[in-house]
């Protein structure tokens, strides 16, 4: 019974343990580290109202601008940012994208959040990147990342792994510019690609075949669209999505660059 109890004691203490910690922002030279309470005393904190697509519903927010707490750091015109969550959820976010959009939520422990959808026994604190909307801007399902734990200012991913760029041949208005800007903003948070990426929630989509070899193309449709429609299992994690999120037009602009790097194997 005292050895269930220090084992129950021991969870406890693990959870708010990665829940309590601070939040890393780097770039290629500098490191900081911010407690809640820390940015919650922020003189730039103001409250947000938005809809929010990962708790479906109005929420209100403390929240401190990203170009206020990035301003400090060294970024380029053409960098991006990694976010991470503890969970090792990763996503590449436009720098530029970032400090003109979003917001980073804050979350007071004396007024908590409420849980997230789906039964799960965790808000989506203590910090959390928000967004507001302008026309013409691609908000990526991805890019709302909570459970943070840090973001560093980073090279962009097709710099960073060639292996992903689309080559000189290929005309600037051509789809499968596109289909690697959706893969990079809405795939490459779970999934790498011939190795390329940080994502380890999904499988590699290049290794050992591309969806494209063993897919047919209304099928993959299914897949990107909702997973469940083609095949399903209890572990599976790949979200359905609306076509809020991600248009029939971006679905077609990703499988034709899965299949023009097919065709460069």
């Amino acid at each position: 019974m005292i050895r269930s109890l220090l084992l129950v004691f021991v969870l406890f203490a693990a959870i708010g343990s990665a829940r309590a910690q601070s939040l890393e922002i780097a770039d290629r030279g500098t490191t900081k580290t911010y407690t809640a309470a820390q940015l919650l005393a922020n003189k730039a904190m103001r409250t947000l109202q938005i809809v929010d697509p990962v708790y479906k519903r109005p929420m209100s927010y403390r929240v401190l601008a990203m170009a206020d707490l990035l301003s400090d750091l060294k970024i380029g015109n053409d960098d991006y940012v990694q976010a991470r969550a503890v969970d090792n959820f990763s996503v590449a976010i436009p720098a530029a994208l970032l400090k003109a959009d979003a917001f980073l939520a804050i979350e007071s422990p004396t007024v908590p959040w409420p849980k997230l959808p789906g039964g799960s026994n965790t808000t989506a604190g203590p910090f959390y990147i928000v967004w507001q909307h302008r026309p013409g801007t691609d908000i990526s399902s991805e890019y709302w990342a909570y459970h943070l734990a840090a973001l560093t200012v980073t090279d962009s991913p097709a710099k960073r792994w060639p292996g992903l760029a689309v080559g000189a041949e290929v005309p600037a208005t051509d789809r499968i510019h596109r289909g690697l800007d959706r893969f990079v903003a809405v795939c490459m948070a779970c999934h790498r690609f011939a190795g390329a990426g940080e994502g380890t929630q999904g499988p590699d989509l290049a290794r050992p075949m591309n969806p494209v070899d063993y897919f047919q193309p209304a099928a993959l449709r299914k897949l990107l669209r909702d997973p469940k429609s083609v095949r399903d299992w209890p572990e599976q994690k790949m979200p359905a999505f609306g076509e809020e999120s991600l248009s029939d037009t971006d679905i077609d602009a990703i499988m034709a660059w899965l299949a023009y790097k097919a065709g460069k194997r």
